[in-house]
């Protein structure tokens, strides 16, 4: 029977470097647990993990909670931060909370109960005190959650003010926006805020328009803007996530109005879908490998006691290059 000694010298690494891959108890790098996989299964070598976990009193497994799989900017991050967890030897376990307070709980319930090691939340369904009263691995993207619990997220401020300096900059007079502040305390609500300073300030009025945050089908964002049509043809400028931006790009042109000559869109997020667009979405672009990654260390830690933490990491985000602005 192949021993980790026998993994070991196929895979070409030190046994401890087998040893983190299989407890996941430090970072291996990818092209190490590459080989240190296919020599496992090229020996057929089975590690008892039940045996390990129980030893080291852990599962080897983190949740993520995310509100919504349909978003562009949460899928890009659990693909990311999936394989962050990976390389560090964890697996993950997603939740998709679709804004239910009772899905959300039921996963904090079980990190409580030993049946995850950690959490990475980006939801903000259930109230903060479900998470204050746990002393356990939990880390937190976008929504502060109080003092112990880690906060990362991105520079929604500066990404407020490059979207409204941008936009005054190409002349820009009625602008509007789709989708309001959230109902919780979450820095995301920095550049709503930010952008409406900086808007006030030069005389630009913004219109809000509140969108069901997690209806995300086209025929649900043509409907909503063939309500608002009068507000759609009064703008010269909409500020919204990918998807809004996107779907407005299609109504308003299906319609005739001409982008950007008649009407600039800027986009918040910057994810793929954004540059696959002809042309290319006009952005402010979040740096999801880098939140991701961020998350994973962090959590990591958390999970096998590494000092020091960070409890607050923000992000820098960048303006993205488009023709619809």
């Amino acid at each position: 029977m192949p021993t980790i000694k026998d993994v070991a010298e196929k895979a070409g690494v030190g046994i401890a470097t087998v040893s983190r891959a299989m407890n996941g108890t430090g970072y291996v790098s990818a092209r190490s647990r590459e080989k240190i996989e296919k020599a496992i299964r090229e020996l057929h070598y089975i590690p008892n993990e039940r045996a390990r976990n129980l030893s080291r009193k852990q599962t080897g497994i983190i949740g993520v909670l995310i509100p919504d799989f349909q978003t562009p900017f949460y899928a890009s991050f659990l693909r990311q931060v999936e394989m962050e967890l990976y390389n560090y030897g964890y697996r993950t376990m997603v939740c998709n909370t679709v804004k239910h307070s009772d899905r959300e709980a039921a996963y904090v319930e079980m990190l409580d109960r030993n049946m995850l090691d950690g959490l990475i939340t980006c939801a903000w369904s259930a109230e903060a005190e479900v998470y204050r009263h746990m002393d356990k691995p939990i880390v937190s993207m976008d929504h502060n959650l109080g003092e112990g619990i880690p906060l990362i997220h991105s520079d929604h401020k500066t990404g407020g003010r490059i979207a409204a300096e941008h936009l005054l900059e190409k002349g820009c007079k009625r602008v509007l926006q789709l989708g309001d502040y959230f109902p919780v305390y979450t820095p995301s609500n920095d550049r709503y805020r930010e952008f409406h300073r900086i808007m006030d300030e030069a005389g630009v009025e913004v219109r809000q328009l509140d969108l069901e945050w997690n209806r995300l089908d086209y025929e649900y964002y043509e409907k909503y803007l063939s309500e608002h049509l009068r507000d759609v043809k009064w703008s010269d400028a909409v500020f919204a996530s990918d998807m809004g931006a996107i779907a407005c790009y299609r109504f308003v042109t299906e319609r005739g109005i001409q982008v950007p000559d008649h009407m600039k869109i800027m986009a918040y997020d910057g994810t793929d879908f954004t540059r696959m667009m002809m042309p290319v979405m006009t952005a402010v672009r979040q740096d999801i490998t880098k939140l991701a990654s961020s998350c994973a260390d962090t959590v990591v830690r958390l999970v096998q006691r590494k000092e020091p933490v960070r409890m607050h990491r923000i992000i820098d985000v960048e303006f993205q290059k488009g023709g619809t602005t």
